[in-house]
């Protein structure tokens, strides 16, 4: 369904309709008069600004411009007509594009005739959630198990841990490595540069397919092998390809661990702990606050999914695109992105892609937070600012003042806000619904 306006003085009648919650299309028609205006400015500037053979400048013909230039002429007659009209389409019609629209279907009847274009823009999305509660919502289990604690305690004991140099052998899991690695360059003619590395096999550190091939060889060799890089690895430049490396260990180290007992735990902390029992006891209450808020954040996002899935909430697609760049390291707000080759481009676009949907699943949460916050009148005020802020700066042992200017200046009293009134919104959810 559409509906036709027209603004006196502009001339323009525009008629919307509305697709979905987000998308508004406006058909635009120029009037006759103003684009036999705008075209005879064109021509006019093109007549004073060329030359021909023969004539002065700006003495040529009428008829002689027409012939010479009317395509020109026409085409930018079409540019600057929906250059000059349509953001007053928009404004007459009451439309805040999120996006820079699309024009589709320019019409242009000549000279003489008017000129009607199509605009399709997204804007942010009226929602109506007609259900907020009767949900039930699991929240997931915060226990912290043993081995979790014991896997701290290992850690620990591997950045404690003492070396010795060895070379009778070959590389093993938890020996750490110095190894020289030549991969191919940037561009084509540069000679490529080996890289020295230092770290632990078997943490992680380097992709399975560089260990095996270091495992493979004695301390003092070299070796040419063909690494895989998995697809799903974090540089999307690179994942995915297979890259021909030449790779050397240079020194091999194996780790001797501390022993796990109360000296151990006397070594850290510049003497916090007085046996390995206060130890275990500080790891577990750290993992525990860890846990809690992976569990509150869980609890979090199924409910506000069930909000969205019970009132078929919408995304626009650019806010997702802004997502998106942002999350592969783009920027958000239209700024300068980096320069990438088109190898690069097509692997951050499969990036983008396979990451869509979380991204999709974080606008639509966040529109039902700031439809609910509207709504419910929920959004963090001052006092509530003043409340955080002071908080934050009992904690660090600072003064209110001196904080809030500082998240000013950085930007972040904005984030700060937002965060306090999802806090706000998930509490009134929390208050609607049920947690199993």
């Amino acid at each position: 369904m559409s509906e036709q306006s027209t603004t006196p003085g502009t001339g323009l009648q525009v008629s919307v309709e509305q697709p979905s919650s987000f998308e508004r299309r406006l058909s635009v028609t120029v009037p006759p008069e103003r684009v036999r205006r705008i075209r005879q400015s064109v021509a006019a500037h093109i007549t004073r600004n060329v030359r021909l053979p023969g004539f002065r400048k700006g003495k040529l013909p009428e008829n002689l411009v027409q012939k010479q230039f009317g395509q020109a002429i026409e085409q930018e007659t079409v540019d600057r007509v929906i250059q000059e009209t349509y953001r007053e389409a928009l404004d007459q019609e009451g439309i805040r594009p999120i996006n820079q629209g699309a024009v589709t279907d320019v019409h242009y009847h000549g000279e003489g005739g008017e000129l009607h274009y199509h605009v399709d823009v997204e804007v942010q999305p009226t929602i109506e959630l007609a259900r907020t509660g009767g949900f039930v919502v699991a929240r997931p289990s915060d226990e912290v198990k043993p081995e979790e604690v014991d896997a701290i305690l290992e850690r620990l004991r591997a950045d404690r841990a003492t070396f010795q140099v060895v070379d009778d052998r070959k590389p093993d899991y938890g020996d750490e490595v110095q190894v020289r690695i030549t991969a191919p360059a940037g561009g084509e003619g540069v000679e490529p540069e080996p890289e020295e590395y230092r770290f632990a096999l078997g943490e992680g550190q380097a992709i399975p397919p560089i260990e095996e091939a270091i495992m493979s060889l004695m301390p003092g060799e070299e070796g040419e092998f063909d690494i895989t890089f998995p697809e799903d690895f974090g540089d999307p430049a690179q994942a995915g390809t297979t890259q021909h490396m030449k790779i050397g260990v240079v020194e091999l180290r194996r780790r001797e661990f501390p022993e796990l007992d109360d000296e151990f735990a006397r070594s850290l902390g510049a003497g916090e702990f007085d046996t390995l029992a206060a130890l275990r006891e500080r790891i577990t209450a750290d993992l525990q606050g860890e846990a809690r808020s992976r569990s509150e954040q869980a609890y979090r996002d199924t409910l506000l999914d069930q909000v969205v899935e019970a009132n078929a909430v919408e995304a626009p697609r650019s806010m997702v695109d802004n997502y998106l760049e942002y999350m592969v390291g783009g920027g958000m707000g239209g700024g300068k992105k980096p320069q990438r080759s088109p190898e690069q481009e097509e692997r951050f676009s499969q990036f983008r892609e396979m990451m869509r949907p979380q991204a999709e699943a974080s606008i639509k949460r966040m529109l039902v937070v700031e439809t609910l916050a509207d709504r419910e009148g929920l959004r963090a005020s001052h006092d509530d600012l003043d409340d955080r802020v002071e908080a934050m700066a009992t904690q660090a042992g600072r003064q209110p003042g001196d904080v809030w200017l500082e998240l000013e200046k950085s930007g972040q009293l904005q984030q700060l806000e937002a965060q306090v009134t999802e806090e706000k919104v998930l509490e009134w959810l929390r208050s609607q619904n049920t947690t199993g």
